[in-house]
């Protein structure tokens, strides 16, 4: 299939010149990667071709013929399927049922050709799936492998991959890998849109690179990671900031013996940790043992039994920010405003010039991408709505920090940022329980380490002391 998207641009109704004449070929048999800044118009260029938006102007081309989709069933007919950063699955159905549900099937009557199509994906690709559970029930990464599935169940000729990898495990980005190469050697296109510089360099077969709507470089191999990342984001500046001191002997968190359930089965088994003053401890581990529910333990949201004790208040960066932390339909002034209520009020009346001025501060300090503090979160780039969050919670200058995979879907120079916010706010006297799928945030963060593995602590210990071999068999349970 031979896709060419011609001068594509994309005014939103607020205003925002998302695309600027961005003109992109798409080959058989070719693995694309997509660069750019969060904002950078990446994955609306993607919604686009994918048939979920429509451009200001512009033409889309396959093989030679001018095309126009109205909606993304059109575009799924002509051979073009989207594996969006944020899940679409649809809650209160199964995983098989959602498949089913995506080619049209009845629910009364899933078929076994569809249980068995979707079980041989999901073996190529090396994914384990409770097919007759609730999604809504699913740990993150489950629920991206079921949306990875779907979309190759569709028959998809070109395969549009957002953030692919974000929670997956590095064996099942192998496989991911491994099923990308073999869609690649049957003639499909893959467009693959990541931030994570050594995943274009082992797959790609060419780079486009956006910058603020427009299509600023492309690559061939061999690549160099830092032209990369320069065309990316400019000449990147990095100011270091060390983790200074060792940690107090205040504890801002302490966890006894934790127990978590789903029905009868235990998720959390017996975990104790303590976070102590100006100490980073980093739960480290394979997507879907047990973090989330530990993390909700912690805050309240889910039943446990054991012991929990927050010294003084705590700020929180949850893993999935549209369920967990923001008012999609509301602007920014609004959700930078959620938890400090009573701050921001006087008489029952939220006074809006001043948290007009501290949203104004978070854009501006945090480099939010938005045309006004009024418009609504939902019209923000996933990097940008993630920036927000970041922003407000970390504005609170609490003493423990719960941050769950703070930078997922961040630029190379956004999570540079995010990360240093971190380091100070430890070596300002924060405590943070970083809990995060990432080994190198991991180590270049934390004072202390600790791997998790079917709902236990298997490891613990400083992080000069965590040898990273060992910790990576931890996580594979070895």
């Amino acid at each position: 299939m031979n896709v060419f998207l011609k001068e594509i641009h994309k005014v939103f109704s607020d205003g925002t010149h998302a695309l600027k004449g961005v003109s992109l070929d798409i080959r058989p048999g070719e693995v694309l990667a997509l660069l750019g800044e969060n904002g950078a118009g990446k994955t609306t260029l993607m919604k686009i071709l994918a048939g979920i938006y429509k451009p200001t102007s512009g033409e889309i081309y396959i093989d030679g013929k001018k095309v126009r989709f109205k909606n993304a069933r059109e575009a799924q007919k002509a051979g073009i399927a989207m594996v969006h950063q944020h899940f679409s699955l649809i809650p209160g159905l199964t995983a098989i049922e959602n498949i089913a549900v995506a080619e049209g099937a009845s629910l009364k009557y899933i078929t076994r050709d569809v249980r068995e199509r979707a079980e041989k994906i999901a073996a190529e690709l090396g994914f384990e799936v409770d097919w007759d559970r609730d999604v809504e029930e699913l740990p993150l990464g489950v629920r991206q492998r079921v949306e990875i599935v779907k979309a190759l169940y569709l028959g998809a000729n070109l395969l549009i991959l957002d953030e692919p990898t974000t929670v997956l495990s590095p064996p099942e980005v192998k496989s991911l890998f491994q099923v990308v190469r073999r869609l690649k050697e049957q003639g499909k296109s893959v467009v693959y849109i990541t931030h994570k510089i050594p995943e274009v360099v082992e797959i790609a077969d060419r780079v486009a690179v956006l910058r603020r709507g427009v299509k600023v470089a492309e690559f061939t191999p061999p690549y160099e990671p830092k032209k990369l990342v320069e065309a990316m984001v400019g000449e990147l500046k990095v100011e270091s900031v060390a983790r200074a001191g060792q940690p107090g002997e205040r504890q801002v968190l302490e966890v006894r013996d934790l127990w978590v359930y789903e029905g009868e089965r235990p998720v959390v088994q017996g975990v104790s940790l303590t976070v102590r003053e100006r100490e980073i401890l980093a739960i480290v581990g394979v997507e879907g043992n047990g973090q989330e529910h530990l993390v909700d333990a912690i805050v309240g949201v889910r039943k446990y039994k054991g012991y929990v004790r927050i010294y003084g208040g705590y700020a929180y960066i949850p893993d999935d920010r549209h369920q967990k932390a923001l008012l999609l339909e509301r602007n920014l002034i609004e959700n930078a405003v959620l938890g400090r209520e009573s701050y921001f009020s006087k008489y029952g009346f939220i006074l809006w010039k001043k948290a007009e001025g501290f949203t104004l501060k978070l854009v501006e300090e945090f480099g939010i991408v938005t045309p006004s503090p009024w418009a609504a979160v939902r019209q923000l780039s996933g990097g940008n709505q993630q920036k927000l969050v970041v922003a407000r919670e970390l504005a609170r200058g609490a003493r423990l920090i719960i941050a769950h995979q703070p930078t997922r879907g961040l630029d190379v120079a956004t999570t540079e940022y995010v990360q240093r916010l971190l380091i100070k706010a430890r070596n300002e006297g924060s405590g943070i329980l970083l809990v995060t799928s990432d080994l190198d945030e991991a180590y270049k963060l934390a004072d202390t380490i600790a791997v998790m593995y079917r709902g236990r602590i298997v490891a613990l210990g400083p992080v000069e002391e965590m040898n990273i071999d060992t910790v990576g068999r931890k996580m594979a349970g070895l």
